[in-house]
């Protein structure tokens, strides 16, 4: 009987090792019951605890986060083998995710849908102008010329001796270029419709992030403080969802789908694609109200947080400023593609404070195996994206400012493998192309108009508040007309 049981052990043991023999088990920190590691993690800078653990266990490692077995990959070719996958496409159900997205819009779309409206979306951006292939481009750069000069404007109304936090104006740009693209429409300075809009979207970004302990152990809802977070946050949702409904009945009252030839905003896109028959389930209002609030939380959230960190890198690097400047002067085009030294220095700023530090996550369908790491079956994949971006490895002295980092010998711009601002992968933010426009343009107009410098009051604090973005604190620089 003893010989028996030895003999089941070495088949078993052998057949395992067999299997496993080529395939590293994932590292990883030591986990509590129920929570896993959450309690360790930094609620004030969970990518921060994430990019410390990489630098302990490696470039991919396992962390129980409540119920949920999450991979985090700091490597950017690991990161970029395993989004690559079709077993990777799917997102993953989390709490608080599903609640304000409602596994609608596109972020967190389910594979079957998201193909659908990718495509759509894809399409939709190439008429209106926004893709650096549609032919429509110019029609969109006048677009963003038009409120980048009404935004110059309104910074010249104010004192230009005193400091200022330009948020409010960045905000009334960027809205009313998302409000033209997904809307039609465009609003005045005191707006209330649009006032309220951005209010209640400031207050469902600061409570929503893809590292946030309510998407991993909804149980916490019940505990005062996150209570509390969570009744904000449903507040607000209801009044944007609100807002959006409205502007959506509008738009049909003014527009006949059955007259629209080429739309010129989302709305008109998305109703004559359910004028013409299109599958019920994925073409429907509701789905129009979301895809409408995914859009523009992402293009307003994102290009304003871009736009506030390079005016704050500027200001405090006068040099940058200067020699980005005098390229933007003496390099005659229209093309974003020759002005080396300002994309390596956008490249920088984008690097060094990466808007969204911690990537969307993704669901990995079917078990994987990536460069020898076995990563199982229903694992949610982190992309983390700002300790790739802050790997000392790649980037020397990465805290340092240096838009050099981002040209060859030749003083030509180049695109490192480690540099994922978009993340990577098939479900990558389509929206590359067109922020890379907004901002282009934003750096010529406003350094052709103003020469920044920081306040004399107070230095410029770098630390960022993160939420589903990483934004800087609310601080003054000053604008000096050229």
């Amino acid at each position: 009987m003893i010989v028996t049981i030895f003999i089941v052990i070495i088949i078993s043991a052998t057949f395992l090792f067999t299997i496993f023999r080529d395939k590293k088990c994932l590292p990883g920190p030591w986990n509590l019951p129920i929570v896993g590691y959450l309690h360790k993690l930094d609620p004030a800078a969970p990518y921060l605890t994430f990019t410390k653990l990489g630098q302990e266990y490696g470039p991919v490692y396992s962390v129980k986060l409540g119920s949920v077995n999450a991979v985090v990959i700091t490597d950017a070719k690991i990161l970029k083998k395993v989004l690559a996958k079709d077993e990777t496409l799917q997102r993953p159900q989390l709490y608080l995710l599903d609640c304000v997205f409602n596994r609608k819009g596109i972020l967190m779309l389910p594979v079957d849908v998201w193909k659908d409206q990718h495509k759509f979306l894809i399409h939709f951006l190439r008429i209106i102008g926004a893709s650096k292939v549609s032919p429509n481009k110019k029609t969109f750069e006048a677009l963003i010329r038009k409120y980048l000069e009404e935004f110059v404007q309104l910074i010249r109304s104010q004192d230009h001796c005193a400091a200022m936090d330009p948020t409010k104006y960045i905000a009334h740009c960027v809205n009313n270029i998302a409000g033209m693209m997904l809307l039609g429409k465009s609003y005045s300075w005191d707006d209330k419709t649009v006032t309220d809009l951005t209010q209640n979207l400031d207050e469902v970004v600061k409570h929503v992030a893809f590292g946030g302990p309510l998407n991993f152990m909804p149980l916490l809802r019940f505990i005062p403080t996150f209570k509390k977070s969570l009744a904000s946050l449903k507040k607000s949702l209801h009044v944007v969802r609100d807002i959006q409904k409205k502007l959506i009945k509008e738009c049909q009252e003014s527009t006949s789908s059955s007259k629209i030839e080429v739309p010129s905003n989302l709305i008109q896109a998305f109703l004559l694609q359910m004028s013409k028959g299109s599958p019920e389930h994925i073409y429907n209002h509701d789905q129009l109200r979301c895809l409408l609030f995914d859009l523009y939380v992402a293009i307003t959230e994102t290009v304003k947080t871009c736009f506030r960190w390079i005016l704050l890198y500027l200001a405090q690097y006068e040099e940058v400023q200067n020699k980005v400047r005098q390229e933007l002067l003496e390099v005659e085009t229209d093309d974003f593609a020759d002005l080396h030294y300002t994309k390596a220095t956008l490249a920088e700023v984008a690097r060094i404070r990466t808007v969204v530090p911690i990537g969307v996550p993704q669901l990995v369908s079917e078990n994987i195996c990536v460069e020898g790491f076995a990563i199982p079956k229903d694992a949610v994949i982190m992309p983390m994206l700002w300790a790739i971006h802050m790997d000392p490895k790649v980037y020397e002295e990465p805290e340092e400012f240096r838009p050099e980092r981002f040209l060859n010998n030749d003083g030509k711009f180049f695109r490192p493998e480690s540099y994922l601002p978009f993340q990577t992968g098939k479900r990558m933010c389509i929206a590359e192309d067109m922020t890379q426009m907004m901002v282009s343009m934003f750096v010529g107009v406003v350094l052709k108009n103003f020469k920044l410098a920081p306040s004399d009051s107070s230095p410029i604090d770098f630390t960022g508040i993160c939420n589903s973005t990483l934004s800087p604190k609310p601080q003054k620089i000053v604008f000096k007309p050229i």
